[in-house]
């Protein structure tokens, strides 16, 4: 049913999107729907609910230091990089539906801003406890810089039509080797060190 309600919620939107339309795709009745959600607003909770503890558990596994034990920081980013690229339609899907359904809601909005801010504060932890692999005087600022920089990016490729870039055409691994080159140069590491 949360599988259901998330496609159609991602491809009509929340408020287009009626209870009756995801009982029928998730091929049971409107009673059995019903019988688990109390009514559409309960059914996004539960969809927001379901998705906040994956992304967290995802997180925590993802980056996780034994994880990355021996790794450099260009390995670091490229395994976010293909990570999210591997898992975009999919995380795109629940997260397109999760931030219509959050846009009246403060609470919902400022629990999707804290689940990225959980990631990043993660990512530049891994990053930083390789400092000294970094060139650039500041490499906390930098750091924060390429994260940013990768997510504008990885949001304009995900979302092709409302931002047209001239890497969207290419391949994944083309998109990948092009954002670790710019890191690698902003940084300082690896092979523009």
């Amino acid at each position: 049913m949360l599988d259901a309600a998330a496609t159609l919620f991602s491809e009509q939107g929340v408020e287009a999107t009626a209870v009756v339309d995801v009982a029928k795709l998730a091929g049971c009745s409107v009673g059995a729907l019903y019988h688990h959600f109390r009514d559409k607003q309960t059914l996004v909770y539960a969809l927001f609910d379901h998705y906040t503890e994956d992304a967290r558990n995802v997180t925590a596994e993802a980056t996780n230091p034994a994880r990355w034990e021996g790794a450099s920081i260009v390995d670091i980013l490229g395994g976010y990089l293909e990570f999210i690229l591997v898992n975009a339609s999919e995380i795109m899907h629940v997260k397109r539906a999760i931030t219509d359904a959050s846009r009246n809601n403060p609470a919902m909005s400022q629990h999707m801003a804290d689940l990225q801010a959980e990631l990043d504060a993660a990512l530049t932890r891994l990053l930083l406890a390789r400092k000294d692999e970094i060139g650039h005087p500041q490499p906390r600022l930098a750091i924060g810089f390429v994260l940013d920089q990768f997510s504008a990016m990885l949001r304009a490729r995900k979302d092709k039509a409302a931002t047209p870039t001239r890497l969207m055409k290419r391949a994944d691994k083309v998109f990948i080797d092009q954002c670790l080159y710019s890191a690698e140069l902003y940084l300082k590491v690896g092979r523009a060190a």
